[in-house]
């Protein structure tokens, strides 16, 4: 039902309603106050008619009686006779009009008049009156009333209903046209005026309450398409634009380009400042490169310090020199922080963009691999990808690894292998062994993880590598006790991106108290390059881990150009001598020297040596006479299923060990 019906029906309503009281009650109550008014003033009338006739009678004069009454019923319309009786009720004068006798009703009737004269009674003067006539006026008049009244009445609900049409029901009806339109997303339906009452009120909050949903709305959408923390086009949005970008380049055969830019070394900024400066780098680079774009391309913040530039309508020379303009701008942009100034490069990889692209998908991870390929090769430069691009085969290589090693841990194809690590004196100290990951692939051959661990480190999977393996191999220790009370040291092998985890060390932390196994059992093995290049990070990892009892193990010791420098600052126990030095000893004098050398400094420095590569007999020989404290290679032990490891088995495998030192 409209509202124009709920509006005017209640009206309908109220106007039967106030008919049918005229009709019903009002009207014939007028009716007969109306006959009782005449009633009386008849009775008046006949009543000064009597007193006249009194007196003339007194007089005698009764001939004048009866001519008055004569004439006066000719006067009278209304009078059908009268009569005159003396005090006896004797008639003493009747006369009658000629028209029909009509029979006593309502609307005939007679009225009786006493008369007298100074007290005393002269008789009766009788009337008879027939109102007939009269009524039907009044009854005629009544409906003349009754139309008066509809009309009014048609007037007064016309009135009323223009009203509430003007004041309400269009108001309303634009109000809810405006609802309907803006649960459509549409603001720009017109309203009235609003006024001053109730209804220009309402017209006024909803106003409001548009133009609020409104704002609301646009904000909401430049928050769903844009970073908030540099204004840029997000990722989200970015992707949706390239999408479109690739439709018209197969429909219309255009040509375009997509930069995927890394920064280097960004996180300096965040370790020096902290990240509240580091966020306002990237929001002044963020503004430096808009400025730098052309206004129909969309440079976007893909997330972290990564941008990208979809270059549309560009080809690739042109991309190529748009790619350099941003390379110089982010070479040449100075950011100054509570007096520290920060000079950053860029690695970008540029990736056309034309009819035989593959997809979406295919195109953003292709770039990102130019980009990481740009970091590969020294940093802050440009890789343009092509069809023949050996680098990115390469890459592309490791990114298959990534599904690989997240289905292997789904799945439960990761093993634990151990290697003793013995004395190179040969004295027996107790068992000390090393744990090593193995992969079991899809046909159950057993990769080795020099394999996979580079895809991982590079794509971040090394932390959950780390969690399984330091959980497993604690598991493993608590479930054999017999074991651990011949247990001198185990190593667990650590990544670069755990040491700078704080939750990794409380998992850690968490792990060696629910398993009980005594941390001085438990050695953990970092190489020196993830040690270095989070020094302060791995720093107070090692010196909190040592506090309970853990040792550590800098693993391929002497890699690096910096390795003695920094030796001192790290709290580790001992000192893995890199294979790249120990397996030509035997042959090369340098060699020779360099392993002398880290072993004189770490025992200068109270760590204990570790040599790894003993491949052969001849290498165990030369680490005797240099005095390396441990060895371990093929020559001492193979790596082994850890699930093998028993105790008899153990035990015949160190005999075999000494045997051959």
């Amino acid at each position: 039902m409209s509202l124009r019906v709920k509006l005017f029906l209640p009206l309908i309503v109220i106007g039967m309603l106030m008919i049918a009281y005229v009709n019903i009650s009002w009207l014939p109550q007028f009716t007969d106050f109306a006959e009782a008014r005449h009633k009386q003033q008849l009775m008046a009338r006949i009543d000064a008619i009597g007193q006249n006739m009194a007196r003339l009678l007194a007089k005698g004069q009764r001939r004048s009686v009866y001519d008055s009454l004569g004439k006066l019923l000719l006067d009278n319309s209304e009078w059908r006779g009268v009569r005159l009786l003396d005090t006896n009720g004797k008639q003493l004068y009747r006369k009658e009009t000629k028209t029909k006798r009509l029979p006593q009703s309502d609307a005939v009737y007679t009225l009786r008049q006493p008369m007298s004269h100074a007290g005393k009674p002269l008789g009766a003067l009788l009337v008879t009156v027939d109102t007939t006539e009269r009524l039907r006026a009044v009854h005629e008049l009544q409906r003349y009333s009754i139309w008066i009244f509809l009309v009014i009445l048609l007037i007064l609900t016309v009135t009323i209903a223009v009203i509430f049409e003007l004041v309400i029901r269009r108001p309303i009806k634009a109000l809810s046209t405006a609802s309907a339109r803006l649960a459509k997303g549409n603001f720009e339906t017109p309203l009235p005026e609003p006024g001053t009452d109730e209804m220009g009120t309402l017209v006024s909050t909803f106003t409001a309450m548009r133009d609020a949903i409104q704002r609301y709305q646009s904000d909401l959408s430049f928050q769903t398409t844009h970073d908030p923390l540099t204004g840029l086009v997000n990722r989200r949005e970015f992707e949706r634009r390239l999408e479109v970008a690739l439709n018209v380049t197969r429909s219309e055969l255009s040509e375009h380009a997509l930069l995927y830019m890394d920064l280097d070394q960004f996180k300096v900024v965040n370790d020096a400042c902290g990240h509240t400066a580091g966020d306002e780098f990237l929001r002044q680079l963020g503004a430096e490169l808009y400025r730098k774009v052309r206004k129909h391309d969309t440079l976007a913040r893909l997330g972290g310090d990564e941008f990208g530039v979809l270059l549309e309508h560009c080809p690739a020379e042109q991309a190529s020199r748009i790619a350099d303009e941003l390379l110089e701008t982010i070479q040449d942009f100075r950011f100054v922080w509570e007096g520290k100034s920060f000079t950053l490069g860029v690695s970008i990889g540029l990736v056309p963009i034309t009819e035989h692209s593959g997809s979406l998908s295919k195109i953003m991870s292709t770039a990102d691999a130019a980009c990481y390929a740009a970091k590969d090769a020294g940093r802050n430069r440009i890789h343009v990808y092509r069809d023949d691009d050996s680098t990115l085969v390469r890459r592309h290589g490791e990114m298959q690894w990534v599904s690989r090693i997240t289905e292997a841990i789904q799945e439960g194809r990761f093993h634990l292998y151990y290697q003793l690590i013995v004395p190179v004196s040969g004295e027996e100290e107790g068992v000390h062994f090393e744990f090593l990951l193995r992969m079991e692939d899809e046909d159950n051959n057993i990769i080795a993880p020099r394999a996979f661990l580079h895809a991982a480190e590079r794509y971040n999977l090394m932390l959950g590598l780390d969690r399984w393996v330091t959980k497993t191999a604690l598991q493993w220790l608590q479930s054999h006790p017999e074991q651990v009370d011949h247990l001198k040291l185990c190593t667990i092998n650590l990544s670069g991106h755990s040491l700078g985890d704080a939750d990794f060390m409380q998992f850690i932390i968490k792990e060696l108290k629910q398993s009980g196994i005594p941390p001085e059992k438990i050695c953990f093995e970092v190489t020196e390059t993830a040690a270095i290049s989070n020094l302060m990070k791995a720093i107070r990892f090692m010196s909190i881990l040592r506090d309970l009892g853990c040792r550590f193990s800098l693993d391929d010791f002497g890699s690096g150009m910096s390795s003695f420098a920094y030796l001192k600052n790290l709290p580790v126990d001992y000192l893995k001598i890199d294979g790249i030095f120990v397996k030509d000893i035997a042959d090369d004098p340098i060699d020779y020297a360099m392993v002398k050398a880290i072993n004189e400094m770490g025992h200068v420095m109270g760590k204990e040596t570790v040599a790894e590569f003993v491949e052969k007999e001849a290498i165990l020989w030369k680490l005797r006479e240099i005095g390396v404290d441990y060895a371990q290679g093929y020559a001492i032990a193979k790596p082994r299923p850890l699930i093998e490891m028993d105790n008899g088995f153990l035990l015949n495998q160190l005999r075999l060990a000494e045997r051959g030192g």
